[in-house]
């Protein structure tokens, strides 16, 4: 679902820049940006414990000018980190992770007093699921999402600019004694899409 919504901004930013005629690309700029994240902790009887820990970050940026003061410029920037942590004694313990992200952003700037047309979309899925039964033992997982999205451009008929950030904190527990058992899921998905154009 999450690329299909990417695709299709694009498709439409695509189709509404068919009305620059000759000026199509004086700025032409696009970034598609694919992030994902998986954490898989397993625990099968026995006295044990374990962690597993990504941190990722992703910046692109691109600008650029011309000659009669066109000007353009999209960043993208991700701050993901995922945390799991499994412990039990003769415990069956499940820690599943999963985290995606997926930005994509796409300008077209004519030169002087000709059209402008910017588009982005921003994309996010995370999931947690833990589960615990037979002996003793504990799961925990953790997300902290940071995603931000800049663009800005300018011509001497005037400028445009849009933003888009999505912060996220995504935290499961489960403990439980001897025979006890125990599921948690969570999940989390929000997509954002914004296109503006000047004819």
């Amino acid at each position: 679902m999450l690329k299909v919504v990417a695709v299709s901004v694009a498709v439409v930013l695509m189709i509404g820049s068919s009305a620059f005629g000759d000026v199509l690309g004086a700025i032409g700029q696009m970034q598609n940006t694919n992030v994902g994240l998986a954490n898989t902790v397993q625990l099968l009887q026995g006295h044990q414990a374990a962690d597993a820990i990504q941190n990722l970050a992703v910046c692109n940026d691109q600008s650029s000018t011309r000659a009669c003061g066109a000007m353009a410029g999209q960043t993208f920037l991700a701050n993901l980190a995922e945390i799991g942590h499994a412990s039990g004694d003769c415990a069956i313990v499940g820690v599943l992770q999963g985290l995606t992200a997926v930005g994509m952003q796409a300008q077209a700037i004519g030169d002087c007093c000709d059209p402008k047309s910017q588009g982005q979309s921003l994309a996010l899925a995370a999931e947690q699921s833990l589960l615990k039964s037979e002996g003793p033992g504990a799961g925990s997982a953790l997300h902290q999402i940071v995603l931000r999205e800049d663009q800005g451009a300018q011509n001497p008929a005037g400028g445009m600019q849009e933003s888009s950030a999505i912060l996220g904190l995504q935290s499961s527990n489960l403990t439980g004694s001897a025979c006890a058992t125990g599921a948690v899921q969570s999940e989390m998905a929000v997509t954002t899409v914004q296109t503006q154009s000047t004819l």
